[in-house]
């Protein structure tokens, strides 16, 4: 009795060997799918469009809300969290329907690079009144090793007066000592005092702030003056008569 081999119609080997290819290809997608966005941007190039979340591959965060006319503020930081420099990055800056506002940019200092892992902030200097408030946007573009990025944000910053944001405040418990309060910008501070003995002018700096500094005031402070700003405060119970 003899035995013979049949051989499989050739439409069934075809669906056997159409089954095993597909069953490859879903196992090799589970083994290398978490690395398709690696080889996308080692190989193709990667375009991305980020959200406003500091630990997103372009990080964004506003740094004021705050600023007056004429002053350089640093308003918004990118920070580069991709894998490499972004050799070329771009910032434009514009105001926000600006036919509406008095508000207009002198200048906007803005990086041209940013290095993988740094930071860098976007200074603004605006010419604005008082209590304006001016919605800024940021127009953000970058490229460098096969990457790609795109970021739009828009942050207001209210103008206020030097006179709204320094403060002077006497303390020491009737020593007629003075401190100043205020955004660091505004330092060092040139400063006229006016004491038991007399008048004098001092600098103050933004660490510290006190206006006796140095040995360079003496006696008890009646009057202090910022005169570039206007300002003058005098002493809790001091008078002139």
């Amino acid at each position: 009795m003899s035995t013979s081999t049949r051989t499989p119609p050739a439409r069934v080997s075809a669906l056997r060997t159409l089954s095993i290819v597909l069953a490859f290809t879903a196992a090799v997608g589970l083994v290398f799918g978490t690395a398709g966005f690696s080889a996308m941007e080692a190989d193709r190039g990667l375009a991305v469009n980020v959200t406003n979340d500091g630990d997103a591959y372009l990080g964004y965060e506003s740094t004021a809300n705050e600023t007056d006319s004429g002053e350089s503020t640093a308003v918004v930081e990118y920070r580069n969290q991709f894998g490499n420099d972004l050799d070329e990055f771009d910032v434009d800056v514009s105001i926000v329907n600006s036919g509406n506002t008095d508000a207009s940019i002198e200048s906007a200092n803005t990086p041209d690079e940013l290095e993988k892992g740094n930071a860098s902030s976007v200074f603004v200097t605006l010419t604005c009144s008082t209590g304006a408030d001016v919605e800024l946007l940021f127009e953000a573009d970058g490229s460098g090793g096969g990457t790609s990025v795109s970021l739009d944000r828009t942050h207001t910053v209210t103008c206020l007066s030097p006179a709204e944001q320094l403060e002077i405040e006497f303390v020491g418990n009737g020593s007629g000592n003075a401190k100043i309060h205020g955004p660091a910008r505004y330092f060092p501070l040139s400063v006229e005092v006016k004491t038991n003995q007399g008048t004098y002018n001092t600098t103050v700096q933004a660490s510290g702030k006190q206006v006796r500094k140095g040995g360079n005031v003496s006696g008890k402070t009646r009057i202090v003056r910022i005169p570039e700003y206007g300002i003058e405060k005098r002493a809790p119970n001091f008078s002139t008569n």
